[in-house]
């Protein structure tokens, strides 16, 4: 029998989880679940819960709903208000669902998860809620060594002006020595730039190197429309980049099409331009990219934001970069036009739109660009009806519910027991247009 407060004593751990129920029997099962990847410290109450959390620290607590005293809603609520930066996940029946709903508006809950759970299903979640944070951890820790190595490069130009004053001989050697380290440092900032378009393209469901093809798509469109140089160069990071501000938007606006948001979720989405520049404004090499990403999504016609500009005094880069956004958008699902294009009627409507949202000369310079490029840049992805779910779909998206909850993460290979759970989800959201985001089947894959 678990004792009240019971500490899992482990050897090589990835992060520490506090577990909440009223019932031995959970919290046993529960423990068996983590303890081998986890410190696992268990309570049969919220109020003990609560009391280990003045002394202690965790990463993760998971609490079921309904427990005498303090439910399991008020507790994470509390823990919200008190331990912010801690990930919870909330535990209840189908019967609790509308509790439970309330409970992650209030709560700012990570997750629910229904009662009984699936082993693999709740592993999952655990594990991608503590990646994400390291994610977020790691984001921080690149942007300091960058930061640094910029330092060091200015110190080593220092020292180069040093050495010419004392001795102007030594000054060549110094040159290469600069050149050498200038070339490194570039190599490493290139490679630092794309483990952080990963964590993007991960944190925000998008498809694993589809940054990269938009971003050659861009650069291409630049030379195309006269910028030369290092603007080409600013172009191309800021259309690898350009969705990192999304990063820290949550999942209930994440998820969502524009034309699905509330006003208060639309205010917080149109911020995300901002957090890019903020993010990266202070890389130096990124300066003039995080310029480009706060204006990408100004429209001609003074509409867009962050800014409400409107033509040339939208930066040209700008102005390049939301044609290449938009072209892509309108060919995937939840876009915001509310329909999906296929790639001849995207051009049709850049055309269509060219001196309202788009700057037309460049609309007519882009449809150049297009006949030139031979890659795609649309992911291999669709959209479908909750029904028509099939055991063997592979989910290339989060299944978000109307509420906003992720039920299913990303990569979930459909099983018998997912599919009737999804059917009776459809009839609980009845007159909800609920669709799940699965991976198109190939030639191969119908083979």
């Amino acid at each position: 029998m678990l004792s009240e407060g019971y500490i899992e004593q482990a050897r090589e751990k990835h992060g520490r989880l506090l577990i909440v129920d009223d019932e031995e029997a959970v919290l046993q099962a529960l423990r068996r679940l983590f303890h081998r990847q986890y410190d696992v410290v268990t309570h049969t109450s919220g109020a003990a819960a609560l009391e280990q959390l003045k002394t202690d620290a965790f990463d993760l607590i998971i609490s079921d709903m309904r427990m005498p005293g303090m439910s399991g809603a008020e507790l994470l609520k509390s823990c919200f208000e008190q331990y912010p930066d801690m990930i919870r996940i909330l535990l209840t029946g189908y019967s609790d669902l509308e509790s439970a709903i309330k409970a992650v508006n209030e709560g700012n809950i990570y997750r629910y998860i229904s009662k009984p759970w699936d082993n693999d299903q709740l592993r999952a979640v655990v594990a991608e809620a503590i990646d994400t944070r390291d994610l977020r951890s790691a984001n921080e820790r690149l942007n300091a060594h960058i930061v640094e190595q910029n330092e060091e490069l200015a110190r080593l130009n220092r020292e180069l002006q040093d050495k010419y004053q004392e001795k102007s001989d030594q000054v060549g050697e110094a040159e290469a020595r600069l050149t050498d380290a200038y070339r490194n440092l570039r190599q490493e900032f290139n490679s630092m730039v794309h483990i952080l378009v990963s964590i993007m393209e991960r944190r925000n469901g998008e498809e694993k190197d589809s940054s990269e093809r938009i971003a050659r798509l861009a650069k291409e469109f630049a030379e195309f429309s006269g910028l030369e140089g290092q603007q080409i160069q600013d172009v191309y990071y800021a259309a690898l980049l350009r969705n990192i501000g999304k990063v820290s938007l949550p999942d209930a606006v994440l998820s969502k099409a524009i034309a699905q948001m509330s006003q208060s979720e639309k205010q917080e989405y149109a911020r995300f331009t901002i957090n890019g520049q903020t993010t990266l404004m202070l890389l130096e090499p990124l300066q003039n990219a995080s310029s480009i990403i706060r204006s990408h999504m100004e429209l001609y016609n003074g509409k867009g934001f962050p800014d409400k500009l409107s033509g040339d005094a939208i930066p040209k880069e700008a102005r390049i970069l939301r044609i290449v956004n938009d072209y892509v958008e309108v060919q995937r699902e939840h876009n915001f036009l509310g329909e999906t294009l296929d790639e001849e009627s995207a051009r049709a409507y850049l055309l269509k739109m060219a001196g309202q949202r788009y700057d037309r000369e460049l609309v007519d310079i882009f449809m150049d660009v297009l006949e030139d490029f031979s890659e795609g840049v649309v992911p291999n992805m669709e959209r479908i009806p909750i029904e028509e779910a099939r055991v063997g779909m592979t989910l290339a998206g989060n299944l978000v519910s109307p509420a906003g909850v992720v039920l299913l993460s990303e990569g979930t290979c459909l099983t018998e027991r997912h599919v009737a759970k999804l059917q009776a989800m459809q009839r609980q959201f009845e007159g909800h247009d609920i669709r799940l985001h699965v991976r198109r089947e190939t030639a191969a894959d119908k083979g």
